[in-house]
Order: structure tokens, then C-alpha cells, then sequence
């Protein structure tokens, strides 16, 4: 009997002890938060780019008189121009607010990011030849930039009073506001300058060459070499250089391309030298090695610059 006792007290003690505590109740687990994923880095694709560039050719092949641009400044229409002449020569004198991007320098990828996308944006060199290429790259970058035609010397400086359209004070780009250009094109467009660097100080720098260099690549008959002319069927058909093949600068262009030969360095030219620069900028974005020839077949314009205008042999054909 004592020994039962005993026994209930043990168990009453042990149910108040468990009536005065909850039993400890493992907290749940945190779900682990949705991690974001990383957003993809924006692609660009250059075929696209480049087949859209052709196909989308005006008839003014996005170049521009230079007399429409100072009728602009005349009537305070306050037009956008860049100048990519050397800083020095635009110092000297230049189009009312033009801002200079230098050829061939940092200013090239740098600005643009800072170049409106909401307005065309007018660019000239020297004669219309670099500028043909740059225009190119502005592009890329959602840019609607063409080029100002045969550029200072030979375009706007034969422009009756022009020099009342000059001044000598720079002006500096407003960097306040991206237009959003991708890192890719930027990078694009830097790696491409940085391949033309290479060729400085050769007579292939800034992707051009002379005429007289291009008639030794002919007389040596290098078969490393294609010569590509850029302009019109029938003009190619009533002359054009012995081994060249026609790659019209037009709409139809990007099917041509397609036949030109990888394993070939391409010489190329078209009348003056400002379309074929748009041209061999476009052939080098998707891998091809190709140059222009300085002033082209040559013009009036041009002369004595240019194939034709120094007396270098061409051919006929059907």
C-alpha cells in the first residue's frame, strides 16, 4: 500500500510538471528566398545589323549636300554636326555648333553614348572618307547620322560664304544624358578602331590605301587580293578595274556579299570614295579584310584625285 503511494505521488508530480511546460515545438524551416535571376547581357547581332544597314539604303546613301546643312545654320535651325577632324584644324575655324569627336580617338566609342537619337545628326572629315565609316559606327548605336558629302576641303569650304557659318570657339558635348547605347556596341566599335590602329604608319591606315598603292597590287597580280567595285552595273560595265567584281552599294548589296571570297584581302572602291568607306566598314564589322581606295574611281570633284582622274588602265565589259 505504501509503495502504491508512492507510485501516485511519482505520477501526480510528473503530470503537474507537464500541465506547467508546453513541449518545445521545432520552429519551420525559412523557405529560402527566389533568387533573381541575373539579367542577360544584351546582344547585338552585326549580320543583322549589317543586312539591315543595306537593305535600308536611301537613294542619297546617307549622304548629304553640304549646301542643305549651311542652309540650316542660315535659318537658326541649329542642326547637330560633329566634326572629326583633328582637334587643331577645328579649332581653326568650323561650322557653327559643331562639336569635334576626333578621328581615330577614345572620343570615337566614348561620345557615343551622348550623340542624339532624336534628331539627324550631320558628320564630316576632310574629303567624305573617314566619315563614310563613322557613320556607320553612329548607327550601330541607334544614331541617325549621315555623312556631309566630299567633307571640309573639297564640300563645305566650296560653299559660297560659308566662312559666315564658321567660328573658332569649341563647343562641348552634354554628357548630362545617356541615350542608352549598348555596352556591346560601344565595345564593338572600340575593338574596331583598336584593329585599325595596327595598320598605322602602313599604307593601309584607317582601312584605306592609295591609288598608286592599289595599281602595284594590281601589276604584282596578288592572288591574295579581290578587287570589289562598288558602283552602279552599268557603270562597272562601261569601266571598271581588270579582275574586279561588281558589288553594287544598294539594297541589293547584302547578296553580293555573300559571294565575296573570306580568304582574300578586298580592295575595294566605288566614285569618290564616300560610299565605298560606309561599304568596307560594313565588310570589316562581319569579318571581312577589306579597304577602300582613296577618291575611288574619282569625279570632277575629286580630280586630279581618284583611278580614273590619274590615268590608270580600266576595262570594259557586257
Amino acid at each position: 500500500m505504501k509503495k502504491f503511494f508512492v507510485v501516485l505521488l511519482v505520477l501526480a508530480s510528473i503530470l503537474v510538471i507537464g500541465c506547467g511546460q508546453q513541449a518545445a515545438v521545432p520552429a519551420p524551416a525559412a523557405e529560402a528566398a527566389p533568387v533573381a535571376a541575373a539579367p542577360a547581357a544584351p546582344t547585338f547581332s552585326v549580320n543583322d545589323f549589317a543586312r539591315g544597314y543595306m537593305a535600308g539604303l536611301a537613294n542619297n546613301n546617307n549622304i548629304v549636300a553640304p549646301a542643305a546643312v549651311l542652309t540650316e545654320l542660315r535659318e537658326g535651325k541649329a542642326p547637330f554636326i560633329v566634326d572629326i577632324r583633328q582637334s587643331d584644324v577645328y579649332g581653326e575655324a568650323h561650322l557653327q555648333g559643331a562639336i569635334n569627336l576626333p578621328w581615330s580617338t577614345p572620343a570615337m566609342w566614348e561620345s557615343l553614348e551622348y550623340l542624339p537619337t532624336d534628331q539627324k545628326v550631320y558628320v564630316h572629315c576632310y574629303t567624305g572618307q573617314t566619315a563614310g565609316q563613322f557613320i556607320v559606327m553612329a548607327k550601330m548605336a541607334g544614331i541617325d547620322a549621315v555623312s556631309i558629302s566630299s567633307g571640309w576641303n573639297l564640300g563645305i569650304s566650296k560653299v559660297e560664304g560659308y566662312e559666315a557659318l564658321t567660328e573658332t570657339t569649341p563647343n562641348v558635348l552634354n554628357t548630362s544624358t545617356s541615350n542608352g547605347v549598348s555596352d556591346a556596341v560601344v565595345t564593338i566599335v572600340q575593338e574596331y578602331f583598336a584593329d585599325m590602329a595596327t595598320r598605322n604608319g602602313t599604307p593601309f591606315a584607317n582601312n584605306m590605301l592609295s591609288e598608286e598603292t592599289a595599281k602595284s597590287i594590281l601589276d604584282a597580280k596578288d592572288q591574295g587580293v579581290q578587287f570589289v567595285s562598288m558602283r552602279r552595273p552599268a557603270d562597272f560595265a562601261a569601266g571598271h578595274i581588270e579582275t574586279a567584281v561588281n558589288v553594287p552599294f544598294n539594297g541589293d548589296m547584302w547578296e553580293g556579299t555573300a559571294l565575296l571570297p573570306t580568304d582574300k584581302a578586298l580592295v575595294s572602291y566605288c566614285y569618290s570614295g564616300q560610299t565605298c568607306n560606309q561599304g568596307i566598314a560594313l565588310l570589316r564589322l562581319l569579318g571581312y579584310d577589306a579597304y577602300s581606295i582613296q577618291f575611288g574611281m574619282g569625279t570632277a570633284t575629286t580630280a586630279p584625285r581618284g583611278w580614273a582622274n590619274k590615268g590608270f588602265p580600266v576595262v570594259a565589259s557586257n
